[in-house]
């Protein structure tokens, strides 16, 4: 039985689909750049992240979106040897539009990343310690809280207050109970502006 006709079907097919990719790949990295860029102009450097929390929903996008490319990415070395157009194409346009839409993002990359050292990883530690300590205080590590030991948890906190300073404010910020439900910590950063955060990997989960 001659399979020269099935190679070359199935080759054809993955090279529809590569150019199915292509596409939508190309304007995924052009959008991520433009973002990127727009966000790094337009943010202002402050410990605070802001209401709404955009670098951290930025990030999010940008992690989804180079995810969809790498998939492509993937189909691209599959077909690394074939001479087809779409092949050539794919070499010479999505490398450099990936690369630089990681540049254009660095900035956000490096403000969300930035959380894990100097004050902020100090601020880590106290979340990640007071987040357990609820949990040790109501004898579980999820679930919502009843009244009774939210009133109790916020006793704590008024009786045994947790703060530090950041450079860039002028108050120490506080650690404070928020949340009913996990993360229950998060941050008073004075003025009425509040933050809640992954303790482990430090995106803010809600600002205002």
């Amino acid at each position: 039985m001659n399979s020269e006709p099935m190679v070359r079907t199935i080759k054809r097919f993955g090279l529809t689909l590569l150019v199915c990719w292509f596409v939508p790949s190309s304007c995924v990295a052009v959008s991520l750049g433009l973002m990127g860029a727009l966000q790094a102009l337009t943010a202002e450097p402050t410990a605070f992240p802001g209401d709404p929390p955009i670098a951290d929903m930025l990030l999010e996008v940008a992690l989804c979106g180079w995810l969809f490319i790498l998939i492509g990415f993937c189909g691209f070395f599959v077909a690394r040897h074939e001479a087809d157009p779409i092949v050539r194409l794919w070499r010479r346009v999505l490398p450099p539009l990936t690369v630089v839409s990681l540049l254009a993002l660095s900035p956000t990359v490096a403000q969300v990343g930035g959380r894990h050292f100097g004050g902020w990883r100090h601020l880590k530690s106290l979340l990640r310690e007071n987040e357990a300590r609820v949990q040790q205080m109501i004898g579980r590590t999820e679930g919502s809280l009843s009244e009774e030991e939210r009133e109790r948890v916020r006793a704590w906190f008024l009786k045994h207050p947790v703060s530090l300073r950041f450079e860039s404010e002028p108050e120490p910020v506080r650690i404070q109970l928020m949340h009913s439900t996990p993360p229950y910590v998060g941050v008073d950063f004075g003025r009425g502006r509040n933050a809640v955060f992954d303790p482990v990997t430090m995106q803010c989960l809600y600002a205002d």
